[in-house]
């Protein structure tokens, strides 16, 4: 009895209590109010860094840009190589001409230089004092920048927008991706700012105010440097919001590689911020309940890491106990399926709200669902990395043309994890821990899924961005 309570409260009650805490998140989303918009003037420069990205991309988001109303410049920092970087310079100012759109193409260094240099480069070189950053896969609706502008002139220093997928490549998993967005952003963003909780910035399609940037030192050279300026900005009483109707498409990936790159960099750079900043943080000027909601924001992917862990050990635990730890009684499995019910009914209110195909809505459920359970060993491994201190380098999520090539990727550990997996299946069986069992196979299911349907069905279709 005590080896099963041990299992669940260390190994399942941190995911079930994220799942009630994100269902809760959602459930106060109704109440958002949105922001007192005030119309005043103001130009904006855009900064946008690149390094070794799809020429397609740039040009994409300068005609974008260039569509747009308002007074705008963009500052685009390359640390491509020279002979590159030269390259497009010219057919990013030739195409802004034909725009009329005010750029700055600065070339960087392409040895030493980074993501952010680029941006600390990008406030020096900024003419206005609101300051909108970008990445290159970054598409603004009509409205985006104006509603950002209109909240920061009510008297936020930083403002950030809804995030929307849209994809190249049409894949389940990229179509799975695209749709579960729009519930991370319900609970994380929409949800918190119901609850007047810290709205953390992101890293595209925050718009800061110039001079709040300035005195909190810039960016600082961390792998998640839109949380790290989150904590900055925190610390020294600066004000931040969300914007539910300042739409953003941003480009998610169609390969399982690429996802688990951007994955295992931002499981690491979360908890690296609250490694590097927790001192100041504990000792800043801030209400008990907003650190604390901030410290489990900043920890959100420390329950996968044990979820993963409890994978690992409760099954091989059941066998060499002799006893099935996952058989809980009516009580103890009730305790877990209502909250998971919970959440699972959550996410499809939020989805189906936007899609009217409630099949697809389910099997994009499904196939998030088999994702995360992929994902399982690289975020944890990224947070035991972050928590030990471990050096980390920063890498680009593959886009556009450049993440195709990753199709015929192996993954080993993903395998080494399905191998073990399906061995706890068949052995637990043997030796009559149905519970346990049954648990595994559901993990390996997921696992197969991943392998053999997630990358398939691509197609020369890609879903442009809404608006």
């Amino acid at each position: 009895m005590i080896a099963k309570l041990i299992s669940i409260m260390l190994f399942i009650l941190p995911s079930i209590t994220l799942m009630l805490l994100h269902s809760g998140y959602y459930l106060m989303s109704s109440r958002y109010r949105g922001i007192r918009h005030v119309e005043r003037y103001s130009g904006v420069s855009i900064i946008v860094p690149i390094k070794n990205e799809p020429e397609e991309l740039i040009v994409k988001l300068v005609e974008n840009l260039g569509h747009l109303k308002g007074d705008y410049e963009l500052i685009i920092i390359s640390d491509d190589p020279i002979d590159r970087a030269l390259t497009l310079k010219e057919i990013c100012e030739s195409r802004a001409r034909e725009l009329n759109l005010k750029l700055k193409f600065i070339i960087g260094d392409p040895s030493k230089g980074s993501r952010v240099k680029a941006l600390n480069r990008g406030i020096t070189e900024a003419s206005h004092d609101y300051v909108l950053v970008l990445d290159v896969d970054a598409r603004p609706t009509e409205e985006c920048i104006e509603r950002l502008v209109e909240c920061v002139n009510s008297g936020y220093d930083a403002c950030v927008g809804r995030w929307r997928g849209y994809y190249d490549a049409e894949t389940r998993l990229a179509r799975a991706i695209s749709m579960a967005m729009k519930y991370t952003v319900d609970t994380l963003y929409k949800g918190r700012s119901a609850l007047n909780l810290f709205i953390f910035p992101l890293g595209s399609g925050t718009l800061f105010r110039r001079d709040a940037l300035i005195k909190v030192g810039l960016w600082d050279e961390v792998i998640q440097d839109d949380m790290y300026m989150g904590i900055k900005f925190l610390i020294n009483g600066f004000k931040t919001a969300y914007v539910d109707d300042a739409v953003l498409d941003v480009l998610v990936p169609s390969t399982y590689a690429a996802l688990r790159i951007q994955q295992g960099r931002w499981a690491y750079g979360a908890v690296e911020v609250l490694r590097k900043l927790f001192k100041d943080f504990i000792n800043a000027d801030v209400g008990l309940l907003i650190k604390i909601e901030a410290i489990l924001f900043l920890l959100q992917y420390v329950p996968t890491a044990m979820l993963f862990l409890g994978s690992l050990i409760i099954p091989f635990a059941s066998l060499i106990a002799k006893d099935d730890l996952l058989n809980l009684g009516i009580g103890g499995i009730s305790g877990i399926l209502i909250p998971t019910v919970l959440y699972a009914s959550t996410i499809y209110r939020s989805l189906s709200s936007d899609c009217r195909d409630k099949v697809r809505v389910i099997k994009s459920m499904g196939s998030s669902a088999a994702i995360t359970v992929a994902l399982l060993p690289v975020i944890s491994l990224n947070t035991l990395g972050s928590i030990l201190g471990l050096p980390a380098r920063y890498k680009v999520t593959p886009k556009g043309s450049s993440e195709l090539g990753l199709l015929n990727t192996k993954y080993v550990t993903e395998s080494t994890y399905l191998i073990y997996m399906f061995s706890m299946t068949v052995l637990n069986l043997i030796y009559g821990n149905l519970f346990t069992a049954l648990w595994c196979l559901a993990l390996t299911s997921a696992l197969t899924y991943v392998f053999m349907r997630a990358e398939k069905e691509v197609t020369n279709q890609p879903l442009p961005p809404k608006g």
